[in-house]
């Protein structure tokens, strides 16, 4: 595993710990307001792969992470609205541009 992948599971465990533990949380902008989220998103690019291969089964609000990272708006803020639909938008989206991005 390499010393990014490493740091990113790290982030990413911490992040989807937050989230949890703000799952009843009135104000869904809450789940992207947490210092793991940031530092998840300055991963950048290289990060979205890794990103993908979580929310592919179902992981908390990776589609807000994507749209910081990528710009993609296409799917909304990632946070309200059917997640489920954005999660299927945000993988169909990885496969028509997965090889834009390293990894």
């Amino acid at each position: 595993m390499s010393p990014s992948s490493e740091r990113f599971d790290a982030l990413a465990a911490e992040w989807e710990r937050h989230c949890e533990a703000h799952r009843e949380a009135s104000n869904p902008f809450v789940f992207v307001q947490h210092p793991s989220f940031e530092s998840l998103v300055g991963l950048g690019r290289a990060a979205v792969p890794l990103i993908i291969e979580r929310y592919r089964h179902g992981s908390v609000f990776w589609g807000a992470a994507l749209r910081r990272i990528t710009g993609v708006t296409t799917f909304g803020e990632g946070v309200v609205g059917d997640l489920e639909a954005n999660r299927r938008g945000w993988l169909k989206w990885w496969d028509a541009h997965q090889a834009e991005f390293p990894g």
